[in-house]
């Protein structure tokens, strides 16, 4: 007998789970990925900024002085995709680029003043998003999944 308020899953469940679509962890990854894209798309849909760009300007705001292919490298992003955004959020006043003053031919992102704040607006409301999402998870369970969510993708 299963203690009051836990979930047990019965056998016939369990079993019709293992070998079908249901059993697959991917399907919950991507299930759960579609969730929380379309949370986000709609958390900065006014800002007129799409996730990775989003991204980008993150690790600006947060690594000031990056180079713009540390942020390829972190984010896996290609060299050529990374030009386009920079530009864009460059247009938008959101970072400036300076030489570095040991190699002329390098360039470090500084975010703005502007840039920071409309981060940090994004960033609330991304995070309000994602505070909804979880809300059937402890600040407990929180940890484990993102803690098993990157030994999924990191390559360490």
């Amino acid at each position: 007998m299963a203690e009051r308020g836990v979930k047990t899953i019965s056998k016939p469940a369990e079993a019709r789970r293992e070998g079908s679509l249901e059993g697959l962890i991917g399907y919950h990854l991507r299930r759960a990925s579609l969730v929380d894209i379309a949370g986000v798309m709609a958390a900065i849909a006014e800002a007129n900024i799409r996730p990775v760009p989003f991204s980008v300007l993150a690790i600006i705001v947060e690594k000031s002085g990056v180079t713009a292919a540390e942020i390829c490298r972190q984010l896996a992003i290609q060299r050529a995709n990374i030009v386009p955004i920079l530009a864009d959020l460059e247009s938008r006043g959101l970072f400036v680029r300076e030489a570095d003053p040991e190699d002329q031919r390098i360039q470090r992102l500084h975010a703005t003043k502007a840039g920071r704040a409309d981060y940090a607006d994004w960033l609330a409301g991304i995070q309000a998003h994602e505070e909804h999402l979880l809300r059937r998870l402890t600040a407990a369970e929180r940890a484990i999944l993102r803690e098993l969510l990157e030994k999924v993708w990191r390559e360490d």
